[in-house]
């Protein structure tokens, strides 16, 4: 996946996310039609694997500004047998990935390690969302990843892709 496609996931993921929890400083943009820029911090890991014949989707993202996630979906998205929720702690901490959330009265763990490696890549993406102009600019960096799933008895390994560090210093930039 490229950088621009990969950044664009990451974004939409946050911007999900954290819909409904804007901070007071893009509050006060809105109000003011100043431009707000923040840095952000984190991890993104877009998982995939197979449990028994059933498909299994994994999203575990940490951004240091608003939140760290966990997402885990079942079989058929539309189906609705998947949940998400806000994670306190680190996802990623010390080279280990953990985190768990139950499903239908059973416990489903990704865990394993990730650690960064190769050379950081710089990123650039502008694009319109909810009434902002939003200008990303920093870098990634790949999260070579271990990862297993486990849910009700069963387990399976999981391939993540995109799987990445990110350092961002995003401006956004009220257009309405």
């Amino acid at each position: 996946m490229n950088a621009h496609r990969t950044l664009t996931a990451a974004f939409l993921t946050a911007t999900a996310l954290t819909v409904g929890s804007a901070p007071a400083s893009a509050v006060l943009a809105a109000e003011t039609g100043a431009p707000t820029t923040e840095r952000e911090r984190g991890i993104v890991l877009e998982c995939r694997g197979d449990l028994d014949g059933t498909a299994v989707y994994a999203s575990l993202y940490e951004n240091d500004k608003y939140g760290n996630w966990f997402q885990v979906v079942l079989g058929d998205p539309d189906a609705g047998n998947g949940r998400s929720k806000n994670v306190k702690r680190e996802i990623l901490e010390d080279g280990k990935v953990r985190a768990s959330i139950t499903i239908d009265g059973a416990k489903a763990v990704v865990r394993g390690t990730a650690s960064k490696v190769g050379k950081k890549k710089p990123v650039h993406e502008e694009l319109d969302d909810a009434g902002y102009l939003i200008v990303n600019d920093g870098t990634h960096r790949r999260l070579r990843n271990d990862l297993a799933f486990e849910y009700d008895g069963m387990a399976t390994r999981l391939s993540c892709d995109p799987a990445f560090a990110y350092d961002l210093k995003v401006t956004k930039t009220p257009i309405v």
